[in-house]
């Protein structure tokens, strides 16, 4: 036996292995990640885009639609609820509306300006904030989500220049110190949603105020399209899983829309109709490995069937 042609044939056995090895790993990885994705990653929508619907059947249109899970302002055609004056036999109705669909509630909407020039505006606010917190397991969920405040006094997205200032940045961080320590206090979550209109406009910024505010109510609403810039958009990858390495484990809940440059810096259209790197999200939402609400948004009813498969079609490119 020629015993060099038999050493070359194990060396060429072994290398082929080893290619092999190597090459099957990105596959095992994306088939680990997409089984992760489907096992944890469940498909919601905020309540607003069926409030026009009578509750029963908002609910069932939920459910036909596809979706788990809600974040729900309790305000349908037939039914509204009043944190301030609450009425809990209408509360009981849309809870059980929903439950008869197997549709959970994901968070609850508490947004207001938190450092609003408009001081009766932002005690307006914050009291509602308090009664949602106060109240929400009674109403299906801890979470209560929040923007993180801009001296816009026109709108509470709108940007202004002292949004970018250290006293800006102190100002909200207090008032969200604030509500997560009343937060602590009735066993509830805060969900901050980022935007670089506002006072947390950044990656940077998000991680100062989880630094400063080292409390276990206060959470992230994970929405990346919000940290875009017009300028950071060629830098979609990178910035994306800068995200996640330095917020992730911050995450409470995600939302799933998209973002396009536009003439002002960008818009926010429904998923679909801009350039978020959607794998990528997905891949990273899924690599947290714990159980993620994705609640699609910024969409109108006749869009959700579209915005909706565009998402559901992402989960097979992870």
């Amino acid at each position: 036996m020629d015993t060099t042609s038999a050493s070359r044939r194990d060396w060429l056995k072994a290398v082929g292995a080893g290619a092999l090895t190597l090459l099957s790993a990105p596959a095992l990885a994306a088939d680990d990640l997409k089984a992760k994705a489907r096992k944890n990653i469940k498909l919601g929508i905020m309540s607003q885009v069926y409030g026009g619907l009578p509750i029963e059947e908002a609910a069932r249109r939920i459910a036909a639609d596809g979706f788990s899970s809600v974040v729900c302002d309790y305000s349908f055609a037939d039914a509204r609820f009043d944190p301030l004056a609450p009425d809990w036999k209408v509360a009981d109705r849309i809870l059980k509306a929903l439950d008869r669909q197997g549709v959970h509630i994901a968070g609850l909407m508490g947004y207001y300006n938190v450092i609003d020039p408009d001081v009766t505006r932002r005690k307006y606010g914050e009291a509602k904030m308090n009664a949602l917190m106060t109240y929400g397991k009674r109403l299906g969920t801890p979470l209560v989500a929040v923007g993180t405040g801009t001296f816009n006094a026109q709108s509470e997205w709108g940007e202004a220049p002292e949004n970018g200032t250290e006293p800006a940045f102190v100002k909200a961080r207090d008032a969200l110190a604030s509500l997560a320590h009343a937060a602590e206090k009735v066993g509830a979550v805060v969900t901050i949603e980022a935007y670089w209109r506002s006072v947390i406009c950044s990656i940077d910024r998000a991680e100062r105020l989880f630094h400063e505010v080292d409390s276990p109510a206060l959470k992230l609403v994970m929405d990346p399209c919000n940290f875009y810039r017009r300028e950071d958009l060629p830098k979609m990858q990178p910035i994306l899983n800068e995200m996640f390495h330095r917020l992730g484990d911050r995450i409470a809940i995600a939302h799933a829309k998209d973002v396009r440059a536009s003439a002002s810096g960008t818009d926010l259209p429904a998923a679909g109709l801009g350039v978020l790197d959607y794998p990528l999200f997905l891949r990273l939402l899924a690599g947290l490995d714990r159980p993620m609400d994705l609640m699609v948004e910024h969409l109108q009813l006749p869009d959700v069937t579209r915005a909706s498969s565009f998402v559901r079609a992402q989960f097979d490119r992870i």
